[in-house]
């Protein structure tokens, strides 16, 4: 398997992981351009198709197809353990968060080191359910940068 391909096999992995095990709303890794690969997006929603975005068209496999429970087919990093999560409380004005305790900063040490496997820069983002209808905290890791939570346009670091 060439090195580009191995990467996109991880993102697959490392969104059906969240998405199966931490229960979030949508999963999401971007692959930056390497000298070898374009830049690829990797989306997958509970229930959703899994896409796969890149310069030359999205690819979309059906929900159905997917290989729900089983282990990936590549190798992946030992992580934190992680949910299902109850939704965390939020407050966008104030900038706080108030969940489950080592929550959010177990699920962002997990995603940093998904993040480190795939290399390359490559991003982890998922967003998670709060006590606010319509209004998800999200979360970006990447390896090597603090990773942050997102409350609407605001983006604060999560303390490790």
């Amino acid at each position: 398997m060439s090195a580009p391909e191995l990467r996109v096999q991880q993102a697959i992995a490392t969104v059906l992981r969240l998405v199966h095990e931490a229960a979030v709303l949508r999963a999401r890794v971007l692959l930056p351009e390497t000298d070898d690969s374009d830049p690829t997006i990797v989306t997958l929603e509970p229930h959703g198709p899994l896409l796969i975005e890149r310069a030359e068209g999205t690819v979309e496999v059906p929900h159905g197809e997917l290989p729900h429970g089983s282990e990936p087919d590549v190798a992946m990093p030992e992580t934190p353990e992680l949910g299902p999560y109850p939704p965390f409380e939020i407050d966008p004005s104030g900038g706080t968060v108030t969940g489950m305790i080592g929550a959010l900063s177990g699920l962002a040490d997990a995603m940093t080191r998904l993040s480190a496997a795939m290399g390359g820069g490559a991003l982890v983002a998922c967003d998670l359910r709060t006590t606010r209808e319509g209004e998800p905290l999200g979360v970006a890791a990447r390896a090597g940068e603090p990773a942050v939570a997102l409350l609407g346009d605001d983006v604060y670091e999560i303390p490790r």
